[in-house]
């Protein structure tokens, strides 16, 4: 228990009488005194952690007053303790330097005026306040620094209402709540409470509002108002700052954090600057997301809406973007009839995210469906295309994975630039066809196709890497997982069963596009 001055001081000194001396000038001064008699005890109380000053005899029984503050320094945990020592023997300008060297922040040598010491002591607290407020501020604007990249990052209003009410619950040691009421998805709350458990829940659209329309700059309210006691069930029942998020002029959110949590200025700057980090966060997000829905709309717009009815075969097609990129993919997918009869099924994938990638995407599609229509083999279509981007585009690359089904129902062809394989379900056993070649866009020419017999009641998978290509897992085990999938799924119709995949499997950091077809009996002539 600290006395008035709030700070504790320990005296460490053999003598009785002149322990009690010292400790009486610093009692009727309002500190709080410990004493030692031993460098041992002293040691021991010091490594308590409870002293915010330690007064030691140079000469003591056990070790010297230069080895118990050695002692203390080398300690992290009491490094910053500041350390006095005192003397009526080593008076000497060398002891004292000697003392001073060894880490002491004070040497002090008999006779000592009360006074002298009180002031000394009262600066050298003053001294070490001020250090450990420099430091403390110094760590929590770190974890400020290392909060706001996880708010800058976030995809969604519920991701940077979490990271920001965490971010405040760390920097201000306090437990907190964030509302995002006009933020580009639905109204969000999010609560880190005192243990560092953070949850988020959807507000509905009136509650919302009227936390909006209750909320003024930098205002005061209690918990057990109205319509704050709403949101505030559960958590400190006292006065609560409020601090409105701007974005454009409009606000977008607000920060709670119980008031008495706001004790110094230090605690309004960083409050101060995580409240800027949350509104630049949002507008961001807002541009991002415009941004990413037009994107997506092109990518749509570059891809066939629907699939024609083909013969002999039941498919079905799907795509959807990363929400991880802003910027339009290259991945696409095509299914049609030449005019011989042949039926051909194709998906690729354009490196990269961007609108060259999206134009080079458009151009290989549609030259893909030209070249295919003048009755080209799928050796020479590759080819083709292969030269097209070459000379166009000679920094990009793509893959491309090609089925050609003959006009007579009597073969498969299977044409693969770097692409992967075809997934093919036959008789209940799931198989790639491995014959993958260089891909498009280097200075190499095209594998041969593979031909096949046409593998009627098959079920084949079409997919770019997006499906199966995870942070940190190995994707030609998640290849042999979806393998299994797929022979556990065959009795599911192929559209469903697209709509089963993309949920399942289609929430990686990529787009996903994928083709999924039964090989059926084909049409009688």
């Amino acid at each position: 228990m600290k006395g008035p001055f709030d700070a504790c001081v320990l005296v460490c000194d053999d003598t009785p009488a002149k322990r009690y001396v010292i400790s009486s000038w610093l009692r009727r001064e309002g500190f709080t005194v410990l004493e030692a008699e031993t460098g041992a005890q002293a040691i021991e109380i010091a490594q308590g952690g409870d002293i915010d000053l330690a007064v030691l005899d140079v000469h003591l029984p056990d070790m010297t007053g230069l080895d118990v503050c050695a002692i203390i320094k080398r300690d992290p945990h009491t490094a910053a303790t500041p350390v006095m020592h005192i003397s009526a023997v080593a008076v000497e300008p060398e002891d004292r330097s000697a003392g001073l060297e060894n880490g002491a922040d004070a040497y002090m040598v008999d006779p000592i005026e009360p006074v002298e010491m009180i002031s000394m002591v009262r600066s050298l607290l003053r001294s070490s306040k001020a250090r450990r407020s420099s430091e403390r501020l110094t760590a929590r604007l770190q974890q400020l620094a290392t909060a706001s990249l996880r708010i800058n990052v976030a995809l969604n209003a519920v991701r940077v209402a979490a990271a920001a009410s965490e971010a405040a619950a760390r920097v201000l040691e306090t437990e907190c709540l964030v509302v995002l009421v006009n933020a580009p998805d639905p109204a969000t709350a999010a609560r880190t409470d005192a243990a560092g458990t953070t949850s988020t829940w959807e507000l509905s659209i009136d509650l919302a509002a009227a936390l909006l329309q209750g909320a003024v700059q930098s205002s005061e309210i209690h918990a057990a108002d109205a319509p704050w006691k709403t949101l505030l069930a559960g958590c400190y029942d006292g006065p609560w700052r409020i601090t409105p998020v701007h974005n454009r002029g409009q606000k977008v959110g607000l920060i709670l954090v119980p008031a008495p949590a706001l004790a110094g200025d230090d605690d309004e700057m960083l409050l101060g600057r995580l409240v800027q980090t949350v509104s630049v966060t949002l507008g961001n997000l807002l541009v991002f997301l415009e941004k990413h829905r037009t994107s997506l709309a092109l990518q749509r717009s570059l891809l066939p809406a629907n699939l024609p009815s083909l013969p002999g075969l039941v498919i079905a097609a799907r795509y959807t973007a990363s929400d991880e990129q802003a910027e339009v993919g290259g991945d696409f997918f095509d299914a049609f009839q030449v005019d011989d009869g042949s039926t051909v099924v194709v998906i690729g994938d354009v490196q990269g995210h961007s609108l060259e990638a999206a134009v080079v995407m458009a151009e290989l599609r549609y030259s893909l469906r030209a070249y295919a229509y003048e009755g080209l083999t799928p050796a020479e279509v590759l080819s083709r295309v292969n030269g097209i981007l070459m000379r166009g585009h000679d920094e990009m690359t793509a893959t491309v994975c090609l089925l050609m089904f003959s006009a007579d129902h009597q073969t498969l062809v299977v044409a693969n630039a770097g692409h992967l394989p075809p997934l093919i379900v036959l008789d209940g056993v799931a198989k790639y066809v491995d014959h993958g070649g260089s891909l498009l866009g280097v200075d190499y020419p095209p594998d041969q196709p593979l031909v096949v017999p046409r593998p009627t009641g098959a079920r084949i998978l079409l997919m770019t890497d997006g499906l199966v290509e995870r942070r940190g897992e190995d994707m030609t085990l998640a290849m042999d997982r979806l393998a299994g999938v797929l022979e556990d799924t065959i009795h599911v119709p192929v559209e469903p069963l697209c709509d089963q995949l993309m949920e399942q499997w289609g929430g990686g950091d990529d787009d996903v596009a994928l083709i999924l077809l039964d090989v059926v009996d084909p049409p009688r002539t």
